[in-house]
């Protein structure tokens, strides 16, 4: 059966002002997503890294504790007599001009200096530091929530 004008009209419209309201929010700087609601994050990625405070404190450990290993690693096997072949293809490569060298303190310094350089970028990290650390007080308000319930005593 064929929808009749009127039906198709109608879905047209309901099209058009779904279009327009996404228009309108977009033009408003409104977000639209979970915990971006209470900020004006116009970046997708700015406004995942809000929803998942965890993978981004998680992705950030990993690459704080990974970085100066893999660094070090570097050194060693540069330190070590290469063979032939090693050598061969290491002169093949370009050299980096600056070795990574300081670790952890430094990268966490560097990762600091980038985000005072812009103000921008400044509000987003603060964004997500304080979203992290919201959470982390509801997650420990909850327990402990749960274990005065449970047992009738406060845990103090």
């Amino acid at each position: 059966m064929k929808p009749s004008l009127e039906d198709e009209r109608r879905a047209l419209l309901e099209q058009i002002e779904a279009s327009r309201a996404v228009y309108r929010r977009m033009l408003a700087d409104e977000p639209t997503r979970g915990a971006a609601a209470g900020t004006s994050v116009r970046s997708r990625g700015m406004a995942w890294m809000l929803d998942h405070p965890l993978w981004v404190a998680g992705g950030v450990a990993l690459l704080v504790l990974l970085a100066p290993r893999i660094a070090v690693r570097r050194r060693r096997s540069a330190a070590q007599p290469a063979t032939q072949q090693t050598t061969q293809r290491r002169a093949a490569l370009p050299v980096p001009e600056m070795a990574a060298r300081g670790g952890t303190l430094r990268a966490l310094l560097t990762v600091a200096v980038l985000l005072l350089r812009d103000p921008a970028r400044l509000r987003a990290a603060t964004q997500v530091a304080g979203s992290a650390w919201q959470w982390l007080q509801r997650r420990r308000h909850a327990r402990v929530q749960a274990t005065t319930s449970a047992s009738g005593l406060k845990p103090y």
